[in-house]
């Protein structure tokens, strides 16, 4: 969902939280239960770059992954205290070329990811216990020169991005 926090339709943001945060916390906390009792398992939890900073235009959908992203760090920290073999790592992807534009009515200006490398890559980074698994060069890279950068620049450069995109997507459709 594309626009200001104010004008988006609240069902629509409602039922993304439901998504995003409500179903993924239930099932993350039922299966680590039989997990801890077997003292094995993997959780792999999707989130997104959007999870590591505020989104203006997008707000909803960035706070949902960063739900996502730091409930898979904190449970992270308690298995290693419990010194628990299960594995808990949270995939981080950047643009995947998907039908998420349509449904979020936006576009990307920058070159998407295939879905089957952002998948090698998950099961790669699961198997080897990253805790956070960012595929793409890229993406890396923001997200490395993201910790030097002041949120509030960052929030600028995210609304500039995000009205681009949305205003390139009007141009297509006349």
């Amino acid at each position: 969902m594309f626009g200001k926090f104010d004008e988006i339709d609240l069902e629509s943001e409602i039922k993304m939280i439901e998504t995003n945060i409500i179903a993924l916390h239930i099932l993350t906390k039922l299966f680590l239960r039989d997990m801890k009792k077997r003292n094995s398992g993997y959780v792999l939890n999707v989130s997104s770059m959007a999870s590591f900073e505020p989104g203006p235009l997008m707000s909803t959908y960035y706070a949902t992954k960063a739900y996502v992203t730091s409930l898979s760090r904190a449970i992270c920290k308690e298995l290693k205290k419990d010194k628990s073999n299960v594995k808990v790592s949270v995939l981080c992807p950047g643009p995947v070329d998907t039908n998420f534009n349509n449904v979020a009515g936006v576009s990307f200006s920058v070159k998407q990811l295939t879905s089957q490398y952002v998948a090698k890559c998950a099961v790669d980074g699961l198997l080897r216990g990253k805790k956070i698994i960012i595929p793409g060069f890229f993406n890396k890279c923001l997200h490395v020169s993201s910790k030097f950068i002041p949120t509030t620049v960052a929030m600028e450069f995210v609304y500039y991005n995000q009205k681009r995109k949305s205003n390139k997507k009007y141009k297509q459709k006349k």
